[in-house]
């Protein structure tokens, strides 16, 4: 079968949080240009993703160990598919320590002990025990957005008057995220997001 360049995401809620399941090319030698793009976009999106699962075929179970562990670096969580067709395996984690799951994409098999351990390690990420950090992008934009005003003040702190100015604007992202927001942000939204006329 070819492999394509397309990377398949899909958003959904795991045990709380918003996640995001990318599906890329998979990892192995190109066999043509087309082959090494979509692995090279895999790679890149492996380095940036907080979790990852290395999936790989059941039948090949035994002699697959050694290849993940190289592939393995920062704690991927291994994903043998198709475990219908290798009885033997049986569906659940694999190991003691919760890094490889047998699981049956048609079946469902395993699907639920995957599924828990992965909103453990979203939970462990997160490290506020059950709340989520941040869990909406308008979030994260204006945490970006406080950061660079910090970032602005840290710059301009000579100058009391564009310190100053650098702070409002980082007390005025953080609004955005605790809902303290004052009339001028309000009216700016409106009339941002809606047409307003005769």
């Amino acid at each position: 079968a070819g492999t394509t360049r397309d990377l398949i995401e899909i958003a959904f809620d795991l045990g709380g949080y918003p996640a995001s399941l990318i599906d890329t090319a998979g990892l192995r030698e190109a066999g043509d240009a087309v082959e090494a793009e979509g692995i090279r976009r895999a790679r890149e999106r492996a380095r940036a993703a907080d979790l990852r699962l290395l999936v790989c075929d059941a039948r090949e179970w035994p002699q697959l160990p050694a290849e993940i562990g190289e592939a393995n670096g920062r704690g991927a969580l291994v994903v043998a598919n198709k475990v219908d067709l290798a009885p033997a395996l049986g569906a659940g984690a694999l190991d003691g320590d919760g890094s490889a799951y047998a699981v049956s994409a048609k079946t469902g098999a395993g699907i639920a002990a995957l599924l828990q351990a992965l909103e453990a390690q979203v939970v462990a990420l997160s490290e506020l025990g059950e709340t989520p950090a941040l869990t909406r992008a308008r979030h994260r934009h204006a945490l970006e957005d406080c950061c660079a005003a910090l970032d602005g003040f840290i710059a301009d702190r000579r100058d009391p008057v564009l310190a100053a100015e650098a702070v409002r604007l980082a007390a005025r992202a953080l609004g955005r995220i605790t809902g303290r927001v004052d009339v001028e942000d309000v009216l700016d939204r409106v009339f941002a997001e809606f047409c307003i006329g005769k």
